[in-house]
């Protein structure tokens, strides 16, 4: 990242302190919508990393094939990283709970990530753990499985949670898909219910009225913060227009 003008991949080595995402071959403007919804959560009040984009053209040392591609790509600050290049424990929920990466979005939901934030690391990762899971509804992140959430050790003893990552509207590509995992009982990635939060309290044994407020409020805040967010202009318009109606969407089904 401190290359003169762009961004240079060593040719050998472990680590460094960023990732690289690169355009999607199916998809457009992934690395683009990606920055955009990152940079929202991050205004919402999420805990995010730095994120950059860089046209490819300015990355040096990719193979050859990868070089030929045109746009941007999205620069990811790694937070499994000490500012001297350490690494710090990080682990997924999959790991969590022992499942396989093939079985990601099976097997658990999203309430039993909270319970294990209840236990683990207290009540305000809980709830820090719900504003993200409505955010994600909110902007149509259909691929939020049990490999996009995780724990770090700071301290290599207390785990907290991670800062968010992976947040893509992928509703934009794929308008039918659903939730990735569970979400008081439903999949539904178009509307929040007040049933469905008292499912999702009832298992992860919490109390409901506070995380109503939560939906609430994130919701006024995210529609808030969107309508007025400058990053969204690089977003294509077509794909602009579908996060617009689909936040819109969501946010209304909880006034």
């Amino acid at each position: 990242m401190e290359a003169s003008g762009g961004l240079t991949i060593p040719a050998d080595g472990i680590g460094g302190s960023w990732v690289l995402k690169l355009p999607s071959a199916r998809f457009d403007a992934v690395p683009e919508n990606e920055f955009a919804m990152m940079e929202l959560a991050r205004r919402v009040g999420i805990p995010v990393p730095d994120v950059k984009l860089i046209p490819v053209s300015e990355v040096e040392g990719l193979p050859r094939d990868a070089g030929k591609m045109e746009g941007k790509a999205l620069a990811v600050r790694r937070f499994d990283r000490t500012l001297d290049g350490g690494r710090i424990h990080m682990e997924d929920f999959a790991q969590v709970f022992g499942i396989y990466a093939d079985d990601k979005y099976e097997r658990r939901s999203y309430a039993n990530i909270a319970q294990v934030l209840s236990v683990e690391v207290g009540d305000d990762a809980v709830m820090d753990f719900t504003r993200r899971l409505v955010f994600s509804t909110l902007i149509g992140n259909a691929d939020m499985h049990l490999k996009n959430w995780s724990l770090l050790y700071l301290d290599r003893r207390k785990p907290s949670l991670a800062p968010a990552y992976d947040y893509v509207s992928t509703i934009p590509y794929l308008p039918s898909d659903r939730l990735a995992l569970g979400f008081g009982g439903s999949k539904d990635i178009s509307a929040i219910s007040q049933e469905q939060i008292r499912r999702y309290a009832d298992t992860a044994r919490l109390a409901v009225s506070p995380l109503w407020r939560l939906v609430q409020e994130t919701s006024e805040r995210t529609v808030s913060v969107w309508k007025s967010l400058d990053e969204k202009e690089i977003i294509p318009a077509k794909i602009r227009v579908a996060v617009d109606a689909h936040i819109a969407k969501v946010a209304a089904s909880v006034t």
